[in-house]
């Protein structure tokens, strides 16, 4: 055991996270050291890694600062056989007392007494004996003498130590305290999911935090362990562990040797959980006898007992892993192949005997590798890497001869598939024409499989169009056939057309599709038709078919349990996005989030960036704006590796966007997004479409109105050709708002008008209310009150959180201008607030501005607002920057015409707007324009 005086040094307790209502019980607890003359006693308890040891370092850092002496003192390997170690090592050495050897313990007792009394005379002493648990004998014996007869000096001891291998030597000395000895008992508990997450910071996505979580059990070292493994292979190639955590863990091994070491190893090859009778068959021993020997693996705490029969797990899954890395090639090899003969004899299943097959198979062997196959298979959707792992095995292990070929074109679909499932699409994708070669003739359905695979990996990296005569010419091929099969190359042909934008080719291919899928009772491919047909529906302004077909599938995939929802995942994808298009946000929301948390839990990469751009919308439309953009960062780590310019453009895109609603715009972000956008490779189908709006409103809420709408031709320029009704009008709407930035009134009026006509043709869920709105309180305010009324009633029954709250801003500034200036008030505050609780900075701010703008005019009087242009006074500077205003110049550009600064350009147009009495630039244009109209009409008089 190793002792010493530590040094004074300041701590940065902040980093202590989760930990600080232990640490002020720990101080709490020293002022009653420092209030009377008297010893005391800390239990400082918890598991192996909970953060003790961290914890006790910083509490001796802040007894320093409040001017105690700290002696500390903490265990190492290999310390049992140092008697009297920890005293030794804390006291012999620096204080005037002889040599602590054991042979006269009362003496020896009575001097560390002395000294502790002596150092305590002029500050309070606290003495930190930390892992007290690995303690030698005499040092116990020690310590119990210490507390049951205490120094008569104010002596804080504190003392560290696992509960669960706490020995009776050292139960004893603390049970036999000194009964007035005040004492307090802490237990550092786990942390908590919050503080794991503020831990992690930005890392994955919510729902990886989460799992980390729990697989962690909030334990800080096993956290560490986890987040070591998760960036790279789980369990790698033969050989002993190297990292850190596991030279750590494996040195709660010493001592342990003989049976209870070979039991051990055999349970690290057997996995998480183990049961005697199976480690005793593998190792040839009694059960008896290993029970005998888990005793001091039970009493390390390394092994612990299930609730029920004679079952057992080590303590935690990372120091499995970390034996079973340790053990050397043969020794891990016989232990499974000792364990696939004993399970084999018990007629185990092909996935409990999979991962010793995997491990102990010879070349040639083809009942293994048609077992291995098919447990891959079995968990392909929920355990892609461990199916793809299997599959690598099995195709080794196949001679490359006719006999085995098609064994092997089995093994390699399914190694596709698996490949694809864990999101290496390149690979898979290889893999896939690989095994489309090797299939042999009169097998049409397995080459349907590889066929409809390929072609949507394909959909996935971008690449629409390199298979479509082999998609189309297997259809054909295949006649009449009804098999599930051709409904699966139906649905890829009924993607394609969605992607090139024939919605009526797509609807046909889908609803052939659909009527397999019912004819098998394909509930999850049934689904995804659906989803499909109602997104096609929406295209073609069919809202109510799209609505009907909706229910339907969102009912399908509403009923399947979590354990099946993996297999369904391409549903989903449909589902929410014909809900976005439907605006029903609240179901968007809830169905992309459980499928990104089944997709992230399972490691299913093939469909993930599509849901994550699907949950990016959802989220923001309701508000969860942090949660939006860390989905949109996650979705831009798997964009960056993988190969597809498509995948990359999109998540740029709607990174920038996240960010720009939380008010830090990313201009390095949005010019790569614009590169590849101008470049033309990267704008494919409605995703690159609304990409591109991303782009554009992640402009403008940076209040580059113009740098908006350069962006309308990449999107089919002014008649945004392609893009479907409900994406027209967020499109509107939003031009609506770039032109009014702009200060061109004019223009934007004319995109309203385009969404009034899309509003009688398909109906309005209050944007195209909302458009019309916001020009009217450029040109006649007066006006405005209906149009933002009917905006916000119609908003709000999506559940589109951001929306709703911009209306009810364009609502309170309209109510201003019908003399309603309390309700205007209360309006304004309430948009704000709410902006506000959801961290949208930009429009916060605007909301503030115009309630501090409205409250500081006062009412509007109707004599005030029919006052003609002639009473309005405005200075020549204002006059000019007006003028200017009309003119279409962004406020760089007035600075540059005026030589003056832009911030003296938004202060005279913040005077203008309170003059004048309007709420953007395009009120000073058409203000400047009735103004000369009124002029030109007086001369002509």
């Amino acid at each position: 055991m190793t002792g010493k005086r530590g040094t004074d040094h300041s701590l940065d307790h902040g980093t202590l996270l989760g930990r600080t209502t232990e640490l002020q019980s720990l101080v709490d607890f020293l002022d009653i050291l420092n209030e009377h003359d008297t010893s005391i006693l800390a239990n400082v308890t918890g598991d192996p890694g909970i953060g003790k040891s961290a914890l006790l370092d910083a509490f001796s850092g802040m007894a320093r600062a409040r001017g105690a002496t700290v002696l500390t003192g903490r265990a190492f390997r290999g310390a049992a056989d140092r008697p009297l170690g920890v005293f030794s090592d804390l006291l012999e050495d620096r204080y005037d007392i002889p040599p602590i050897s054991g042979d006269l313990p009362e003496d020896t007792h009575r001097n560390v007494r002395g000294l502790l009394e002596r150092l305590a005379a002029e500050h309070p002493l606290v003495l930190v004996l930390d892992d007290c648990h690995a303690y030698d004998s005499r040092s116990l014996t020690l310590l119990g003498d210490l507390l049951r007869k205490p120094p008569d000096a104010p002596v804080m001891f504190v003392l560290g130590y696992r509960d669960r291998q706490a020995c009776t030597g050292l139960r004893s000395s603390i049970q036999d305290r000194l009964r007035a000895l005040p004492a307090m008992h802490l237990e550092v508990r786990p942390l908590s999911e919050q503080t794991v997450y503020q831990l992690l910071g930005e890392s994955g996505t919510p729902t990886w935090r989460k799992q980390l979580h729990q697989d962690s059990g909030g334990n800080p070292r096993y956290l560490h362990a986890l987040l070591r493994e998760r960036s790279g292979p789980d369990e790698p190639a033969y050989g002993p562990g190297t990292n850190h955590d596991d030279i750590d863990f494996l040195g709660e091994f010493d001592g342990i040797t003989g049976l209870p070491r070979h039991v051990a190893d055999a349970a690290a090859v057997l996995g998480d959980g183990f049961d005697i009778a199976l480690i005793a068959t593998m190792l040839a021993e009694p059960e008896q006898t290993v029970l005998a020997a888990l005793d001091s693996l039970i009493a390390r705490d390394l092994v612990r007992p299930s609730a029920h029969g004679t079952s057992f797990a080590f303590r935690h899954a990372v120091i499995r892993r970390a034996i079973y890395r340790s053990l050397g090639l043969s020794r891990r090899i016989g232990l499974h192949e000792r364990a696939e003969e004993a399970l084999r004899e018990r007629a185990a299943t092909a996935l409990q005997r999979a991962p010793h097959v995997q491990h102990s198979i010879r070349h040639g062997d083809l009942e293994g590798a048609d077992l291995l196959t098919g447990a891959a298979v079995q968990i392909m959707a929920n355990q892609p890497d461990t199916a793809t792992s299997w599959l690598r095995t099995a195709l080794q292990t196949l001679p490359q001869q006719d006999e085995t070929r098609d064994r092997r074109a089995v093994v390699l679909t399914a190694l596709a598939k698996s490949l694809g499932i864990s999101g290496k699409l390149p690979e898979s994708l290889s893999t896939m024409h690989y095994a489309l070669r090797t299939i042999g003739d009169g097998r049409p359905d397995q080459r349907a499989e590889a066929v409809a695979h390929i072609a949507a990996v394909e959909r996935m990296l971008g690449t629409h169009s390199s298979t479509d005569a082999v998609l189309r010419a297997e259809i054909a091929a295949r006649g009449d056939d009804t098999s599930v099969f051709t409904a699966f190359l139906q649905l890829e042909m009924a993607h394609r057309e969605l992607v090139r934008e024939d919605h009526a080719a797509s609807h046909e291919w889908a609803s052939k599709a659909l009527a397999i899928s019912r004819l098998h009772g394909h509930h999850a491919l049934e689904a995804s038709c659906l989803g499909l047909l109602s997104k096609t529906d929406c295209a073609m302004g069919n809202v109510s078919g799209a609505s009907t077909r909706l229910d339907v599938a969102a009912a399908i995939l509403d009923g399947m349990l979590d354990d099946k929802l993996p297999e369904s995942l391409d549903a989903a994808v449909w589902i929410g996005w014909s809900e976005v298009l439907l605006r029903r946000w609240r179901d968007a929301a809830r169905h992309f989030g459980r499928a990104v948390d089944s997709a992230v839990r399972t490691n299913n990469g093939l469909v993930l960036p599509h849901l994550l751009l699907g949950q990016v919308m959802a989220l923001r439309n309701r508000g969860r704006l942090v949660d939006s953009q860390a989905a949109a960062q996650h979705a831009l780590r798997l964009a960056e590796q993988s190969t597809s310019q498509e995948q990359l453009f999109v998540a740029r895109a709607m990174l920038s966007w996240a960010n720009s609603h939380l008010g830090s715009f990313d201009k390095e972000l949005d010019t790569a997004a614009e590169a590849m956008a101008r470049a033309g490779d990267a704008v494919v189908g409605w995703q690159g479409s609304l990409a591109v709006r991303m782009l554009a409103e992640a402009r403008l809420m940076n209040d580059d109105p113009d740098g908006c709408l350069e962006l309308v031709h990449l999107a089919g320029g002014a008649n945004l050709q392609g893009a479907n009704a409900t994406s027209r009008a967020t499109w509107y709407e939003l031009l609506v708002r770039a032109e009014l930035d702009a200060g061109r009134p004019g223009a934007a009026a004319r995109w309203a008008e385009r969404s009034e006509a899309l509003t009688k043709r398909v109906g309005s869920s209050g944007l195209g209310h909302l458009a019309t709105a916001q020009v009217l309180l450029a040109t006649d305010p007066i006006s405005a009150l209906p149009r933002a009324q009917q905006a916000v009633a119609g908003i709000r029954p999506t559940g589109a959180i951001i929306d709703e709250l911009r209306a009810r801003i364009v609502l309170g500034i309209a109510m201003w201008h019908r003399d309603c200036p309390d309700e205007a008030l209360r309006e304004l505050r309430s948009a704000k607030v709410g902006l506000e609780r959801i961290g949208a900075v930009p429009l916060a701010k605007r909301a503030r501005r115009e309630q501090r703008r409205l409250a500081a005019r006062g009412p509007r009087l109707r004599e005030q607002s029919e006052r003609t242009a002639t009473e309005t006074v405005l200075t020549r500077r204002e006059q000019q920057i007006a003028e200017l205003v009309r003119d279409g110049l962004t406020n760089r550009r007035i600075s540059r015409t005026l030589s003056i600064s832009e911030k003296t350009v938004e202060m005279h147009l913040t005077n203008l707007f309170a003059k004048l009495g309007v709420v953007n630039r395009a009120g000073v244009a058409a203000y400047v324009t009735n103004s000369q109209l009124a002029v030109m009409a007086a001369s002509a008089g």
